[in-house]
């Protein structure tokens, strides 16, 4: 003690232990940036999936909202025809079909996919992360089962026996009347076309909401990634 080996000793020993710890904690340090800048990457391939499927999608909206108002217009002028009692003419047959149609729903969500597989914690930002989810999970679920909804009960049940009824397909664009006058005098027709105005009136608003949220998703993405 007197010459002072054992506090040299002690004092070896604790600057050992210290060296050790601290090449354990930037051990741990490089781990965990090197697993977070793995992650990172990982979240930007994901992102750049998400945003080529939101750009998909919000073509496919902005394509579904316009051929959904053409089918408004063509039962607008269809039913305005009939309830005056006008003559037919062939002219009609390009609207008669297309009040008949209704797009289906398509929507990309690949890049969903993905992240759901890889873990939603993969998205660093708080805010972004509820928000994929959101458009997904809730506005983009909501607009395809209210869509099946509607067109699953309704088609089958009232639409077909309709068209099957009063129309003969004359080509892809074109469905002719059998008989334009039964056809004038028949309520239930003018009925299922007024109530298909309405789905196709819900199905606007269901998209154009949806494509809000894609748009305003696909900004924040283009945020995130620096893409001007």
């Amino acid at each position: 003690m007197n010459d002072g080996k054992v506090k040299k000793y002690i004092l070896y020993a604790v600057s050992e232990i210290f060296l050790v710890v601290i090449g354990i904690l930037i051990a741990l340090s490089l781990n965990n940036w090197n697993e977070f800048r793995k992650n990172r990457q990982t979240e930007n391939k994901l992102l750049i999936e998400l945003r080529e499927n939101l750009l998909v999608n919000k073509t496919r909206l902005a394509s579904d909202i316009l051929i959904e108002q053409r089918s408004i217009d063509a039962i607008n002028l269809i039913t305005d025809h009939l309830d005056n009692q006008r003559p037919y003419h062939d002219s009609l047959d390009l609207h008669f079909n297309n009040a008949f149609f209704s797009p289906d729903i398509l929507l990309a969500k690949s890049g969903f996919v993905s992240i759901q597989s890889k873990g939603f914690d993969i998205i660093y930002a708080d805010e972004l992360r509820k928000q994929i989810i959101d458009l997904f999970d809730v506005t983009y679920a909501h607009l395809i089962s209210e869509t099946l909804r509607l067109e699953d009960q309704f088609w089958p049940a009232a639409v077909l026996p309709i068209k099957h009824k009063h129309f003969r397909p004359a080509d892809l664009e074109h469905t002719t009347p059998v008989d334009y006058d039964a056809l004038i005098n028949d309520a239930v027709y003018l009925n299922t076309m007024l109530d298909r105005r309405g789905f196709r009136q819900t199905a606007i608003k269901l998209k154009t909401a949806s494509l809000k949220k894609t748009h305003l998703l696909l900004e924040h993405i283009e945020k995130v990634l620096e893409i001007e």
